[in-house]
């Protein structure tokens, strides 16, 4: 089957009534159970999931993927069915995800279910969700709301990186490697709150891969230009960073270096840090700059340059004018 069929015909199928539901339903069930193709397991379940059909039996097909399954993309896309669709019965199948899952890219696909936390039936669950953030803020060093971000962050590497886990152990290099243009580390921590970032993503990633490499390079004198000559060999030119929303999280965020990251473009919620004075989004592929950035009143020093700016709006202008400096 796998060889005429694939998630994407079978739903064209259907939309174009070419096949029932069950025809399609049954058609999604034997790739889920018979395709040796990760990607093709997890279309398959996201699907269904777009096809809410009430079939008993899915439940225990879908749990047998997340308790199972060797793909963390295949036991995302069931964690998600289950959140949307079987939620009473997969509460304990959930809970067991939160306390053994090792891919950060499952764990948050619960995160963004959005539990109502004042619903009593959803009480145990919402209480491994908040140990499990209890228990990267500790390790950190941070308060648990910032320890979203950081899940968050691990998730994005694990978007591209199927082995890759939850791994907090690197946070400790990050915090000792200098960013000599931010003329801080990489990773600045103080009473417990994350108070500057300089995120690359591809150095970051590199690190991450080979942390042995960690000693030999932090005695550079300039790390960063080893890590970008690097950043360039190794990375997949079509990737693009996508900041976190729960970057307003790090509410005491004061120094934030995103530059060389590829984005495209800016989570409105990265707005709401009131307590931003740096900000460098140099090098990246922005189209605008967001009337939102007014919001950022502690601003003093933005690096904008080399993005693909073609227009200010005037509201943005007269803000930028009043910076004590700016790079556009």
């Amino acid at each position: 089957m796998e060889k005429f069929l694939s998630p994407e015909t079978i739903f064209s199928n259907l939309k174009n009534k070419e096949i029932d539901r069950n025809i399609a339903y049954d058609q999604l069930i034997s790739l889920i159970e018979g395709s040796n193709n990760p990607k093709i397991r997890s279309e398959s379940i996201s699907i269904l999931n777009q096809l809410k059909i009430p079939d008993p039996k899915l439940f225990k097909i879908i749990e047998s993927s997340v308790l199972s399954d060797e793909s963390p993309y295949v036991r995302r896309s069931a964690v998600n069915l289950i959140g949307h669709q079987f939620l009473k019965e997969g509460l304990d199948t959930l809970t067991w995800v939160i306390q053994h899952e090792k891919s950060p890219l499952v764990v948050k696909t619960i995160f963004d279910l959005n539990l109502e936390p004042t619903d009593t039936r959803f009480k145990s669950l919402n209480k491994e969700l908040t140990d499990y953030l209890a228990k990267i803020a500790l390790e950190l060093g941070i308060i648990s709301n910032e320890a979203k971000f950081i899940l968050d962050l691990e998730a994005n590497f694990a978007q591209n990186e199927e082995n890759s886990v939850l791994e907090l152990k690197s946070y400790q290099f990050y915090e000792k490697l200098k960013d000599v243009k931010l003329g801080e580390f990489w990773l600045t921590i103080k009473d417990k709150h994350i108070e500057s970032l300089s995120f690359n993503y591809f150095n970051w990633r590199y690190m991450k891969r080979n942390p042995g490499l960690f000693n030999s390079i932090s005695n550079l004198q300039d790390p960063i230009v080893y890590l970008n000559l690097l950043g360039k060999i190794h990375s997949t030119h079509n990737n693009n960073f996508r900041i976190p929303e729960s970057i307003s999280l790090l509410t005491k965020l004061r120094k934030l270096n995103l530059s060389k990251n590829n984005i495209i473009k800016l989570p409105k919620s990265m707005f709401l840090l009131t307590s931003l004075k740096y900000l460098d989004l140099s090098n990246n592929m922005l189209d605008e700059i967001p009337k939102e950035i007014t919001n950022l009143k502690s601003l003093t020093t933005l690096r904008i340059q080399n993005n693909q700016i073609s227009k200010i709006p005037t509201t943005v202008k007269t803000y930028l004018d009043k910076l004590s400096n700016y790079k556009i």
